[in-house]
């Protein structure tokens, strides 16, 4: 089987939902405009779907859709229609005194964010996640549903047409070449850990429902784990139908 790109996801705002493209440009630091936005409260916590060390968990993130403008601003699509940009004072209404919508490396206008580390980024762990469609499969198997488990709660950046449940694990400590086809450059990618999940691949989002399965069976069955982190070694574009090589 011929490994290709079969998924890309990028989400301007963190916890939020995002966009699907059929092409996402990747620099250094992952897939430009990934998270490169973040709800951030008046203690320099970030706002997420989980309470942690660095984030606060805000309800109803997941119900917000947040794309970009034709100027490169984040636009959230509130569950009522509403549209919210950077600087608009109905944001703190909506999910907090003190809450600002701020650029990753941008310190909250007159709050503690400063002093919290407004330069830290908004990445959890790394620039780039994958994962393979037989994952997928296997998942939804363990879960005891007919079809695979919708990507779309985990948050993927890369989906890769793989045939073997679980084989992207093997690409860790691995490069991974993507694209590179018409005489361009490829993106190639470093495999660094497997991705440990957290209750966000529980919550409600459009178009499905709460779900505490899915959490309770990756803790069993993986380690609380599926798909990888990785690396950007050399940035480049990456299109739908592009092939994946490991080496």
């Amino acid at each position: 089987m011929t490994l290709k790109v079969v998924g890309l996801r990028r989400f301007p705002v963190k916890s939020m939902l995002g966009e699907e493209h059929d092409r996402l440009e990747f620099d250094a630091t992952g897939a430009v405009g990934d998270r490169r936005w973040a709800l951030r409260c008046a203690d320099g916590k970030l706002g997420s779907g989980k309470n942690h060390p660095r984030f606060r968990r805000i309800p109803g993130l997941l119900e917000h859709h947040a794309a970009y403008d034709d100027e490169g601003l984040p636009v959230i699509t509130a569950p009522d229609g509403a549209t919210l940009r950077p600087g608009d004072p109905r944001i703190a209404e909506r999910f907090g005194d003190g809450v600002e919508l701020v650029r990753e490396g941008e310190a909250a206008a007159g709050s503690a964010a400063g002093s919290a580390g407004g330069s830290e980024g908004h990445k959890d762990v790394s620039p780039v996640s994958l994962i393979g469609t037989a994952s997928l499969r296997a998942l939804g198997d363990l879960l005891g549903d007919a079809d695979p488990v919708d990507v779309r709660r985990l948050r993927k950046n890369i989906v890769v047409e793989t045939d073997e449940p679980w084989i992207e694990e093997s690409w860790i400590g691995r490069e991974i070449v993507l694209g590179g086809g018409h005489g361009t450059e490829p993106l190639r990618l470093h495999g660094i850990k497997r991705v440990k999940r957290c209750v966000m691949v529980t919550q409600a989002q459009p178009g499905l429902p709460a779900d505490n399965r899915v959490l309770k069976t990756l803790t069993a069955a993986r380690g609380m784990c599926i798909g990888i982190h990785t690396d950007v070694v050399t940035p480049a574009p990456l299109a739908l139908g592009d092939t994946v090589v490991v080496r």
